[in-house]
């Protein structure tokens, strides 16, 4: 129930956020919002004011802004494509503002967390090597460290946080001889680092790095709020340039889709991160805010991507693209995405059965 209520959380947050910015940007541009929807049909509870109906529905996996003079996920066609307040009626410039909005307030909304937790709590200065974390079923739990051990040596390299885990990382399964000090006994044992994927990004391409599942002290340092602003903003270029690179892996092979996270991981990343603590949970909700916006912008037809490349492809040729195509491809779109949906949630249910074995 937990993870339940802290994926609600998480995606209940994010998807009025960028609703909201769909909403607003309609009201700024004079397009008539029909409806403001949090979750798809059927109701929970609805409630008219003006000319908006505001509801909340009882799937929690996303939300929509039907306005006035625009084909959406309804596929319904038929509307007055002469009403001065609708969307098709408006300037391609206002168009373009009111289907981005969205995706633009998601990336507010993970710029305001990181801002606000970096200018908090700071950034990290250095790490010392006593051990605050030790990760369960880890290497390191494995040979017998606790919290409050003290790193000493690698392969009889004395050396500080950053030497020692730099070896770590250039050794996974490789079977290295790891010193360490608790109060004034040194321990001396074997372990092999776990090997972890990650990413290198100077080149863009994969890397392999060694892991024995340990945590340091982390030395933290105040910064002012202009470089907190500053730090904010390379969080959310970073998570960014991040989903460009997974995405260049998809489409050249050199990632599976067995290895993306559909609703059931998201949702168990959600729990595991509200159970580390307020500040890791909403800097959960902002990694997924960046990322499900970067999927939102992307050029497939339901998602906003869709819509904006529809725009400029009218805007290029000078006339509308007929109004069945549209539906056409829509409809392709959402078969394609209720595809990798069915994909990836079969996948989050191979690993989260794993992970209780």
């Amino acid at each position: 129930m937990f993870t339940i209520a802290s994926f609600i959380i998480v995606i209940g947050i994010i998807v009025f956020v960028h609703e909201l910015g769909h909403f607003l940007a309609a009201k700024l541009s004079g397009v008539r919002a029909e409806v403001f929807s949090l979750g798809f049909p059927p109701k929970i509870i609805s409630r008219k004011f003006g000319e908006t109906e505001y509801q909340i529905c009882w799937i929690p996996l996303g939300g929509y802004v039907k306005m006035s003079g625009m084909m959406d996920e309804s596929f319904d066609d038929d509307f007055d494509k002469d009403d001065p307040r609708g969307f098709i009626a408006q300037s391609f410039i206002k168009r373009v503002f009111i289907i981005t909005a969205g995706v633009i307030m998601n990336g507010i909304l993970a710029f305001v967390i990181y801002t606000t937790i970096t200018f908090s709590e700071g950034v990290v200065a250095s790490v010392e090597s006593t051990i605050t974390l030790v990760a369960p079923d880890s290497p390191a739990e494995g040979v017998g460290m606790l919290p409050g051990d003290v790193l000493k040596s690698i392969d009889g390299v004395d050396a500080e946080w950053g030497e020692l885990t730099r070896i770590i990382s250039a050794h996974p399964d490789d079977p290295i001889e790891i010193t360490w000090l608790r109060n004034d006994s040194l321990y001396r044992s074997m372990i092999t680092p776990l090997s972890k994927p990650s990413i290198n990004f100077d080149t863009g391409e994969r890397d392999t790095i060694g892991q024995i599942g340990v945590g340091g002290t982390k030395v933290m340092m105040d910064v002012t709020f202009v470089k907190a602003i500053g730090y904010g903003a390379a969080q959310v270029v970073g998570i960014v340039n991040l989903n460009i690179i997974s995405l260049r892996w998809l489409l050249t092979g050199k990632a599976k889709v067995k290895e993306l996270s559909g609703p059931l991981g998201i949702a168990k990343m959600s729990g595991d991160s509200a159970r580390s603590g307020i500040l890791d949970f909403l800097t959960f909700i902002a990694y997924i805010s960046v990322s499900i916006g970067f999927l939102n912008i992307l050029p497939i037809p339901m998602l906003d991507g869709g819509h904006l490349a529809f725009m400029i492809i009218e805007a290029v040729i000078r006339r509308p693209i007929p109004e069945k195509i549209k539906i056409n491809l829509m409809k392709a779109g959402m078969a394609a995405l209720l595809l990798l949906i069915i994909m990836v949630s079969y996948h989050d249910i191979i690993r989260i059965i794993a992970s209780f074995k």
